[in-house]
């Protein structure tokens, strides 16, 4: 009964351990070392880092915010590409597989709108030399087929509505997706209720502050900051290996692994470094708004005392002079 005991303890300390990993994620295997039992050598982390504190005098005060917002609207784009031996079968063939797919798009109602955008139209010329030919008229080389290559746009506003136009396209043999693009309808909106939220922030702030200290700060002067950031969807996937992989085969004493897939996942801008957050909770990736606000007050120059003003005295001296009959010039008393 003891051997029993002491495996079934060991079987629930491995299931709890692998249940703890599944919550963290594989993602943090990524610049981890192999696991090992030595738990001697492992370090706890610090808990406080501690905040650096202004210095007196100059206050500066900085409020950010994120508003993480549901796209209005959707673009995807799909890029084919399509041969032909003539002009008239390449635009032929092409156009026949557009033609299903908005065929499709029309069943579906005002779900789904299609664009088509041209890209480019270009001739395939022989490769070797021997094999070309040319025209008896023009003694231009002909070409052995040619190359027509369109991108197909679609707008949506249901996200999974992506889903069908997927299997659409691939019953087509499109299987490109080039990007998809979010799009949020009146964003200054947006912006104008990050602006509130913030500036009512800040000013509790410095109502805060001025009372801990006992101070009113009319003695500072206030310069203002602010700025706005934008994140897309598409900027803010990051790239993620698999931690292991498993052998595809043993040759001459050697494993030979399967290749690790390096696949991609959408990481946001975490809530921990905001003052406030606007929908902090989603599931579907979002389109995320930054906003901070900077007030620094600096203590106002004293203003300098007034100087005397110096009075300047000016005497005026008058002398007269006469002239005789004779042309002499004499001055008189006076």
């Amino acid at each position: 009964m003891k051997l029993t005991k002491t495996v079934l303890a060991i079987c629930f300390f491995g299931t709890a351990t692998i249940a703890t990993a599944q919550v963290k994620g594989n993602y943090d295997y990524r610049n981890s070392n192999n696991y090992s039992a030595d738990f001697s050598t492992q370090t706890t982390p610090s808990r406080y880092s501690g905040i650096p504190m202004q210095q007196p005098g100059d206050l500066n005060f900085t409020i950010r915010g994120l508003y993480n917002v549901t796209a209005d609207s959707y673009l995807a784009i799909f890029s084919i590409t399509q041969v032909g031996k003539t002009q008239k079968e390449t635009n032929a063939l092409l156009q026949s597989k557009i033609d299903s797919i908005r065929f499709e798009i029309s069943k579906m109602g005002k779900k789904a709108e299609l664009y088509v955008d041209m890209i480019s139209f270009v001739p395939i010329y022989e490769v070797a030399s021997e094999k070309k030919l040319f025209s008896k008229k023009t003694y231009n080389e002909i070409p052995i087929g040619f190359e027509l290559k369109k991108n197909l746009h679609f707008k949506y506003t249901d996200p999974q509505i992506l889903e069908t136009l997927v299997t659409l396209c691939a019953n087509q043999e499109i299987y490109d997706l080039v990007r998809v693009d979010y799009f949020v309808e009146n964003i200054e909106a947006k912006k104008a209720e990050l602006i509130k939220k913030a500036e009512a922030q800040l000013n509790a702030k410095i109502a805060r502050y001025a009372e801990l200290t006992r101070e009113i700060y009319n003695d500072k002067n206030r310069l203002l900051a602010e700025g706005f950031a934008i994140h897309y969807p598409v900027e803010q996937y990051q790239s993620y290996q698999a931690y292991c992989s498993n052998a595809l085969e043993y040759k001459a004493g050697v494993v030979v692994p399967s290749q690790k897939v390096v696949s991609q996942f959408y990481m946001p801008k975490l809530n921990k470094s905001y003052d406030f957050v606007v929908n902090p909770s989603f599931l579907a990736p979002v389109v995320q708004i930054e906003y901070e606000i900077k007030m620094q007050m600096v203590q106002k120059p004293k203003e300098a005392e007034p100087k005397p003003t110096q009075v300047v005295k000016t005497e005026i001296q008058k002398e007269i002079f006469i002239v005789t009959p004779n042309g002499e010039v004499k001055k008189l008393p006076f």
